[in-house]
Formats: C-alpha cells, sequence, structure tokens
C-alpha cells in the first residue's frame, strides 16, 4: 500500500533525533482512524483525512530503526536545517519565554513554543493571523528586498536578475516557514506579479487570484479543505473588493490619521470577507479587531525588520545584542497590548454557532448588501431582504427545536464519565467518582460539555458527582426532571443504569433499564449485563480499557443487542 501515516515512536534513551527526510523500518499495525469526537468538538479524523491521512501506528522504542538511506526532500530538509540555526541565534542573543514564542513565530512560522495562554489573547483580540505567517510576513520580506534591488531596475537585464533573485528568496522564505496554506498563497500571489514587471505587463489582481489557486491545487488538491487556505484567499479576495469603498468613505489630507484609516479600512474589508466561515468555524467574534488592528499591524511590521536584522547579524558582539534587546522589547509591548485588548469589557462574543445554510445566507447577505450600496439597484435590495428573513427563520427555528427538546449524552472525555441531561436551557452534568489530579485534564473534560452547551444556547447549568448520596432533591428541585439514587437515574419517563462492578456471586435479578453504562472497568460479560437488566441499548464510557472494550464489541456483536463505545465511536447522543 502506499499512503500517508500518523506514526507514534516512543525514542530510546540517548537517541539522536530524527531529521526531516531520514527513513525508518517500523514493524507495527496500522489501525483507521474513526471520529470518536463529541458533539461540537474538533473532528480531529476529519482534519486528518482532508490532509490524506487514513492511518496511524503506535510503535514501541525496539519496533521501529532508521535505516541508513540517502535521505530524501532536499530542500525542505536545508529549509528546516537553516531555520534550526535560525531559532538558535535568537536564544544566543538571549530572546527567551513569551518574547522567543511569538518572534520564532513572526519571523519564521515556528509555533511550538507558543503556550494556551498567548493563543487565547491572541485569538479573541483577532490578531492570530500575526502568529502565522501569511501575505503580511511575506509582503514585508518582498518590499525589504525590493527596496535593497532597487538599483537593478536601470536595465533590462536587471530586472531579469531581480526577478529571479525576488522569485528565489520569496520561495526559499515559504520553504523556510514550512508552506503553510497561506504562505503558498502570497508567495504565489507574489510571484505572478514580479514575472509581469520583469516582461513590462501589468497583470489584473483577479486574474493573478485565480492563477493562483489553479497553481497551489495543482501541486496539493487537498488544501481546498484546509481552512488557513479558504481564509487566506477571502481576506484577500475582500481587501481587494471591499477595500477601496470602504476607504472612499472617509478621506483626509493629514498622514497620521490617514494611515491608521487605511489600517482600518484593510481590517474592515478582511472581517468582512472572513466573518461567516470564521463565525461557522469558531464560534466567535473579536469585538476589538479594529483596535488591535491599528496598534498589531506597524509593530508587528518593526518587529520583522529588527528580527531579520538579528538573524543577519548572528552573534556581533554588541550590535547583536542591542538589535535583540530591541527585539524583546518590541515583542513584549505587542504581547502587553494585546493581553491588555483581551482583558477589555466585552473583548470577545463567544458561543456563536451558526450552521453551513446560515453561513451562506450570511454570504450572500454581506454580498447584496455591497451591490446595492455600490450599484444602487433595488434587486439586490429585494434578495438582501429574503436573505435576511431566511436567516431569521432558520435561526429562530433552531432555537425553538432546542427548547422542544430533551437530551441525554454520554461523552467521549479521557479517563472519565461525563453525562449529560439538558431540558430546554438547563442542564445537569454528571462526573464520575474518581477526581481527577490532572488540572489541565479537567478543564479539558469541562470544555467538552461546554462546547455542546453553548452550542445549544444552554444558559442554565449545574455540574453533579456521581458519588453524591443526598442528590437526590437537591438536583431535582425546580431544576431539572431528573431523579439521581446510587447507580441509577430516571430522566422523564426513561431510566438509566451505571454497571460499574463485578456482579456478586449468584445475582442473577436486577431493575430493568433502558440504557445502561458500563464504567469503571468492571469484570463482567455483555450476557451477564442483558440478563440482569435487559437494556434497550449498552453504552461502554471512556473510562473502560481498550482491552475490555474491544471485547464487550464483540460479544454484543453476537447478542441481540445495540452496543455504543465512546472511545472508538464518539459520544453517544440520544434526543427524546
Amino acid at each position: 500500500s502506499c499512503g500517508l501515516v500518523l506514526a507514534y515512536l516512543q525514542l530510546r534513551p540517548r537517541s539522536s533525533p530524527l531529521q526531516y527526510g531520514d527513513f525508518i523500518l517500523l514493524n507495527a499495525g496500522f489501525t483507521g482512524i474513526s471520529d470518536n469526537s463529541n458533539p461540537h468538538a474538533f473532528n480531529y479524523s476529519a482534519y486528518l483525512k482532508n490532509r490524506g491521512v487514513t492511518h496511524r501506528a503506535f510503535a514501541e522504542s525496539h519496533d521501529w530503526t532508521r535505516i541508513n538511506l540517502h535521505p530524501t526532500g532536499f530542500f525542505r530538509r536545508v529549509a528546516f536545517q537553516l531555520r534550526d540555526r535560525l531559532l538558535n541565534i535568537l536564544r544566543e542573543n538571549h530572546v527567551e519565554g513569551k518574547e522567543f514564542a511569538v518572534a520564532s513565530a513572526l519571523l519564521l512560522g515556528y509555533v511550538n513554543d507558543l503556550d494556551a495562554g498567548l493563543r487565547k489573547d491572541y485569538a479573541a483580540t483577532g490578531a492570530m493571523h500575526i502568529l502565522s505567517v501569511s501575505g503580511m510576513h511575506v509582503g514585508i520580506i518582498y518590499i525589504f528586498l525590493e527596496f535593497l534591488l532597487g538599483f537593478l531596475n536601470r536595465s533590462k537585464p536587471g530586472r531579469f536578475a531581480k526577478a529571479v533573485i525576488l522569485l528565489v528568496f520569496i520561495w526559499f522564505y515559504a520553504l523556510l516557514t514550512g508552506l503553510s496554506p497561506c504562505v503558498l498563497r502570497s508567495a504565489a500571489m507574489l510571484s505572478l506579479p514580479i514575472l509581469g514587471k520583469s516582461l513590462n505587463r501589468s497583470p489584473d489582481m483577479f486574474n493573478i487570484i485565480a492563477a493562483s489557486v489553479i497553481f497551489i491545487l495543482a501541486m496539493d488538491p487537498f488544501l481546498v479543505t484546509d481552512l488557513g487556505f479558504q481564509l487566506s484567499y477571502l481576506a484577500v479576495i475582500g481587501i481587494v473588493i471591499l477595500y477601496k469603498p470602504i476607504y472612499d468613505l472617509y478621506v483626509t489630507s493629514a498622514w497620521l490619521p490617514d494611515k491608521i484609516w487605511s489600517i482600518l479600512a484593510v481590517s474592515v474589508a478582511a472581517q468582512l470577507a472572513t466573518l461567516p466561515i470564521t463565525l461557522h468555524t469558531f464560534h466567535q467574534f473579536p469585538n476589538y479587531f479594529m483596535l488591535t488592528n491599528v496598534f498589531v499591524v506597524p509593530l508587528s511590521s518593526l518587529i520583522i525588520y529588527t528580527g531579520i536584522l538579528v538573524l543577519a547579524i548572528g552573534t556581533v558582539p554588541i550590535v547583536s545584542i542591542l538589535s535583540a534587546k530591541a527585539l524583546t522589547f518590541m515583542v513584549w509591548l505587542l504581547n502587553t497590548i494585546i493581553h491588555f485588548i483581551e482583558e477589555l469589557p466585552f473583548s470577545t462574543i463567544k458561543g456563536i454557532f451558526i450552521s453551513t445554510p446560515e453561513m451562506l445566507l450570511l454570504y450572500l447577505i454581506i454580498g447584496t448588501g455591497f451591490l446595492f450600496l455600490t450599484l444602487r439597484r433595488t434587486t439586490f435590495l429585494w434578495l438582501l431582504l429574503v436573505a435576511s428573513i431566511a436567516l431569521f427563520v432558520s435561526v429562530a427555528g433552531s432555537a425553538l427545536d432546542r427548547l422542544r427538546s430533551s437530551r441525554f449524552l454520554v461523552f467521549n472525555a479521557p479517563r472519565a464519565a461525563l453525562y449529560e441531561f439538558s431540558v430546554q436551557n438547563r442542564a445537569l452534568i454528571f462526573y464520575n467518582t474518581r477526581p481527577l489530579r490532572d488540572w489541565t485534564l479537567q478543564k479539558f473534560n469541562q470544555d467538552i460539555s461546554t462546547a455542546d452547551l453553548d452550542a445549544h444556547g444552554i444558559k442554565y447549568r449545574r455540574y453533579c458527582w456521581t458519588g453524591r448520596t443526598n442528590a437526590l432533591g437537591e438536583e431535582t428541585s425546580g431544576f431539572m426532571p431528573v431523579i439521581h439514587q446510587g447507580n441509577f437515574f430516571q430522566f422523564g419517563s426513561h431510566r438509566i443504569g451505571i454497571l460499574n462492578k463485578k456482579f456478586p456471586k449468584g445475582f442473577r435479578h436486577g431493575t430493568r433499564v433502558e440504557y445502561l453504562i458500563i464504567s469503571g472497568n468492571p469484570n463482567i460479560t455483555i450476557a451477564d449485563a442483558v440478563r440482569v437488566f435487559h437494556p434497550r441499548k449498552i453504552i461502554i464510557d471512556a473510562t473502560n480499557s481498550r482491552y475490555r472494550t474491544v471485547k464487550w464489541m464483540s460479544e454484543a456483536a453476537k447478542l441481540p443487542v445495540f452496543c455504543h463505545a465512546v472511545t472508538i465511536h464518539g459520544a453517544f447522543e440520544k434526543e427524546f
């Protein structure tokens, strides 16, 4: 077989690290990557399949070895080695901590050192594009090189040589930063005007966009599903179409107000073009994105120029240290501004969930609104009204459906039992009796349920530990029609049981339940569970071992009972 595989390899002690292009001999079984995600959570299997990765493998240190063959991917290998050297230059000049994390992301596309706090601040303020090398970064490199090579414009051979040098540097920088979809787009779009200028031609911007799309997708058709690719092109199209009309709304001869308004016009144009897809994907909106970009765009440009200087002079005494200190200060200032804006009241609207048809309707509203304002034709006004009414009906219909429904969920939560009961805009979330000492894991499990609750507009929620013995009246008192007693739940007319212990010897009869949750890895068989509880459906939660889960699924396949394992099939969801 030939294809892409995601492999997890256990490293040997004191072994040299693997490099890009190395060959390995692997002795491991490949398994398909199934969707075992939770409702409204990131679908990792779909993400990998969109990149052509369909299988994965796990190998211990003795199950793989490096083969002494000539490495492949010469250019990428050299680029990554050079990037490591440039990162070491930053470290040697004492650029450390969060400043190193942001500087390496801004300059070289190295994001491994970005922690969750930094990502949260930049995402909440609408400045996440700064941390991923994109068109702005490649454009700054282009302007810098254009200035340095300006003397070559005096002759035709000089212009041709300049075009070759620019193309080599731009594509090498794209390779250096990992050839992300955003960088590919900007490099391809810059290459065409450079070639056009060398031939005394001025190509149309929309032709450049279309040609770069064809070029990039010819190399990798899977990129059409990449969110970065989609956002990058939508932002560029938005700027090309919307920037001039927005910029013309305010005209001033003063230099500073004009520059500020120019930045704001670009920000608004890009935000309008990407708004529907960002709401659909990220479920939040940065209210202060214009304020952010006024400070971030010029400051990040200074950081990139200063960073280039630091990387160029290496470790030259005094000069490199002073340049590195200036770089560190500017990155610190950028992080401080971003964090300050993120801490402002109402900096982000969260919990926005729109469906794919609603996203398309929102694009139709933006498009028809723009056409009506520019062309002044009533046809576009009617289309705008019809699309707005359709969007309102869709959102209102979804809200009414949520108010009429009640749901029961068993989440796929790592090493935890997590159950949800919801009615209209109220929910009870039960978690298992084993307290988790890992705070990060606890937070992750809470986020799993929070994503589902936010998506369904559930405002009132309570978390309960299943080990409480006095929970019967407290949980149901005017809040939810849920009765919890011992290992049993009564949810309206539906009875749910939890089996977390081995059956006592000679135990034959138990309470009939509709749904039986197997939890805590009990030493039982599916046949015994069916004989005692007579369930309609059996759910195996995430607290059970992989061995027993597979064994129970195999037993259930031979019996007339439905069995759902959340670690294999994803969360179990039942709407009543």
